[in-house]
């Protein structure tokens, strides 16, 4: 059953900033929303009054009122409905008279972005459902007392005309006395229930600003020391490093946000076959070694030779064991000691991660695979991320048919993660025939391009000129637009391959390649096409392909990834 639009009231005056946040919302994947808009408060109110619209999008500077004399008269008028302020001014303070006056969310329209807006309706929308279902839950209860309180006094007077039934009476009154005190206390769970689940969404939503904004703040203000052109090639390096240190952790954390998502929607899947386990090992071994150096950390590693193979996802098996490294390594202090060993069991493979490190607290240690849980959730926390990784880790294990344990004496004494596996003895023909997982990485050619035309659509200058940049490092000769129409145009060059955007300016990047696909082989319909977008579910991939795209790249772009699809597109 499809779920019915909602509908979005905007009380602004500018009718850019109206367009905008239709435009932001209407990229929405999993809702879908009308709108009602509105320039003046008198017309905005009229409307909320009429319409009982699912979410308010309210300008704070209006023509005829602000933004809190809004929430004041529709407060006075009884209207519960969700509102979000959007405005100019970076003030707290008028933030915080906002939220007083009834106000869900605010909002700078300078920093508005899709993602920002999306999330705010949501959290908006789902703020006032649960406040509406407790209100509700609470009216409903008093309704049962009530009842309760005049049946008890209907009973109490019939009784008291007969003296026989006066003992029946009483234990009826003591009855309802604590049917009353078992509701009271059942309404008071729920309450504290959905109390605690809103802290703990209003605690990550402030974790993952703090993850993100973190490494985003050292990224912007090393490029902006670079720019200046004063630095010495020691420190133009070590700006460099940082930048892409945390570029790729800004990348990591929206990796577990996407495969999170993917677990609650139940959209995950493995692509299994036959793996040898030490190889996986060995590979994230590599790429976890320098963290472990920086720290002085000593790893000390044991990989048994498994006599049968297992069946699994290779990628996610990996993704298993570096996130297991990685929060050892994190957790363990300069000087400590992280122990890797694969080891043989009955039917199993076992995978143990040991570290010397904080160790985790007994009350804690139950907790220690939810989803949005750490032990530390304060803003004096010493240790960054989102605590999704060891979730991410259970649900992976679980998929491959395993099971995944922690063990730790307590703070200070170190932890122990064991992951067991099973082992398929009747897969060791396949693997002997060399189907085995475990994909062989091509080396990177400077001229592996060299000859290719490639035709880049993307409407993002920056992106943009960082493909255009990294394609004619390989050799590639590169034509780079912006729209849609550019690309139409210069499809009469002939180029060998196009990437384009999805998300571009008036035309996506779908309606470019149908137009393309229409024309004949000899004005370029039947050019080699790879899709660039920073939607990475597996259903925006499909649906690429179902445009006619024969491959789907999600941003950010690994550049070595594009030279390589590059390069099969183009037949090399």
């Amino acid at each position: 059953m499809t779920s019915p639009d909602l509908l979005i009231l905007i009380v602004d005056d500018s009718p850019e900033d109206r367009a905008l946040y239709r435009r932001l919302l209407e990229q929405d994947g999993e809702n879908r929303y009308r709108f009602l808009e509105a320039e003046t408060g008198e017309e905005g109110l009229a409307a909320a009054l009429a319409e009982n619209p699912a979410c308010l999008l309210l300008d704070y500077r209006l023509p005829d009122v602000d933004g809190l004399e809004f929430l004041t008269r529709l407060r006075a008028r009884e209207v519960h409905l969700p509102v979000i302020v959007l405005t100019g001014q970076g003030s707290e303070a008028v933030a915080v008279e906002a939220m007083k006056s009834g106000a869900q969310d605010y909002l700078l329209k300078g920093s508005v972005t899709r993602a920002r807006l999306q999330g705010a309706v949501q959290n908006a929308i789902e703020k006032v459902d649960l406040r509406r279902k407790v209100e509700e839950k609470s009216a409903e209860l008093q309704r049962m007392y009530q009842d309760l309180e005049v049946l008890v006094d209907q009973r109490t007077a019939e009784l008291s005309v007969a003296n026989e039934e006066l003992k029946k009476e009483i234990r009826n009154r003591e009855w309802a006395e604590r049917e009353r005190a078992r509701l009271l206390v059942l309404e008071q769970a729920a309450r504290k229930q959905a109390e605690e689940a809103n802290r703990l969404k209003d605690e990550f939503l402030a974790t993952l600003s703090h993850e993100l904004r973190t490494p985003l703040n050292a990224i912007l203000g090393w490029t902006q020391v670079l720019r200046t052109g004063r630095l010495d090639e020691a420190t133009r390096t070590r700006a460099l490093e940082t930048i892409e240190r945390n570029a790729k952790a800004q990348a990591q954390l929206i990796s577990d946000l996407l495969d999170v998502s993917r677990i609650i929607t139940g959209k995950l899947r493995l692509e299994l076959r036959p793996v040898e386990l030490p190889k996986i090992i060995d590979a994230a071994l590599d790429s976890i070694r320098p963290a472990a150096d920086a720290k002085e950390i000593r790893l000390e590693v044991s990989l048994a030779a498994l006599k049968s193979p297992i069946l699994g996802d290779a990628d996610r098996l990996q993704q298993i064991v570096w996130n297991l490294l990685s929060n050892a390594i994190k957790f363990t202090p300069k000087g400590g000691q992280v122990a890797v060993r694969l080891e043989t069991a009955p039917g199993n493979a076992t995978i143990r991660v040991a570290d010397t490190g904080a160790g985790i607290r007994l009350d804690f240690l139950p907790y220690v695979f939810d989803r949005f849980r750490q032990a530390e959730s304060t803003i004096t926390r010493s240790h960054g991320g989102l605590g999704l990784g060891l979730s991410i880790v259970r649900h992976l294990v679980e998929l491959h048919g395993g099971t995944v344990d922690v063990e730790s004496e307590g703070e200070g004494r170190g932890a122990t993660f064991t992951v067991r596996i099973p082992i398929r003895a009747d897969l060791v023909p396949s693997l002997k025939n060399g189907q085995s997982g475990d994909a062989a990485q091509s080396p990177w050619d400077s001229a592996i391009l060299a000859g290719v035309h490639v035709l880049v659509v993307e409407d993002e200058a920056d992106t943009r000129d960082l493909l255009a940049m990294s394609l004619e490092q390989c050799g590639a000769r590169v034509t780079a637009v912006s729209t849609a129409a550019e690309a139409l145009e210069a499809l009469s060059t002939l180029p060998d391959v196009l990437l384009s955007d999805i998300g571009l300016p008036t035309e996506d990047g779908y309606s470019l390649l149908r137009k393309i696909r229409l024309l004949d082989s000899s004005r370029g319909g039947d050019i080699p096409a790879a899709a660039l977008t920073a939607y990475a579910r597996a259903e925006d991939r499909l649906k690429a392909l179902e445009a006619g795209f024969q491959t789907h790249l999600p941003k950010p772009i690994d550049p070595s990834e594009l030279a390589a699809t590059v390069a099969r597109l183009a037949g090399r």
